[in-house]
């Protein structure tokens, strides 16, 4: 299904893959129900590419939010991830799909992930925590975020020949853990729109990547900064 058509859907499955998180969040998606309120998640961690230096991703998985974290009617959602793979701004849409679709190409990255949503509809959100060696999250962060910063509107398609447009509103730093950055990103397909807070945030050697999106606007900014934060606060340290 087309996002075009998807979008028309009387099923309610809403395939908006002109913004990468949304690609993630609303291609395909399928409300499990698992988890309710205070109630613990059951989350499968993904992983990199292997190394001897890799420890495994049990603790990453551990402090990925819940659905005690979240405000009511959150549940865990089973999600196809189906990307744009086309731009007249190509940089501004590698920069999202790494952040939000792709895993990292380090071969010593350790990644765990997890979204949510209220209903087929959303709102939906979606968190991913990536650790990596040494600087490497900050090294991440920054230019992700510079190159995000000049991406005020760029085109986006499929190989299914489905067109979009995207604009990112940078709002500058967070104010959260060792260094972040956050923006808002608006995805439109036709007469259809959905909007996300992007936060990214680097504590130690982890890079958090947090997407609160809606339809056809975001939840409040300050909910989802205060979302990031929990995230924060969970997060394993590492020497």
């Amino acid at each position: 299904m087309s996002p075009s058509s998807a979008a028309t859907s009387a099923t309610g499955r809403r395939i908006l893959a002109t913004l990468p998180v949304v690609a993630a969040l609303l291609a395909g998606t399928t409300l499990t129900g698992c988890g309710s309120e205070g109630d613990p998640d059951t989350v499968t961690p993904t992983q990199a590419p292997t190394s001897p230096t890799s420890t495994g991703t049990e603790d990453l998985s551990a402090a990925l939010l819940t659905t005690a974290q979240l405000p009511a009617g959150y549940v865990k959602t089973v999600l196809r991830d189906d990307p744009p793979t086309r731009s007249d701004r190509p940089e501004c849409l590698t920069a999202l799909n790494s952040l939000e679709s792709a895993h990292s190409s380090h071969p010593d990255a350790v990644e765990a992930r997890v979204n949510f949503a209220t209903s087929q509809s959303g709102p939906f959100l979606q968190q991913v925590l990536r650790r990596l060696p040494g600087t490497g999250a900050r090294q991440e962060l920054t230019p992700a975020a510079r190159t995000l910063s000049g991406c005020p509107e760029f085109s986006i398609g499929w190989s299914d020949g489905s067109t979009g447009t995207e604009q990112v509103v940078p709002r500058g730093s967070a104010g959260i853990g060792d260094a972040s950055w956050h923006a808002t990103v608006t995805a439109t397909t036709g007469t259809f729109t959905v909007q996300e807070t992007l936060v990214l945030v680097a504590v130690g050697r982890t890079l958090l990547v947090l997407s609160d999106a809606g339809s056809p606007t975001a939840p409040e900014r300050s909910r989802t900064l205060a979302l990031a934060r929990t995230a924060v606060s969970r997060l394993p340290r590492y020497p």
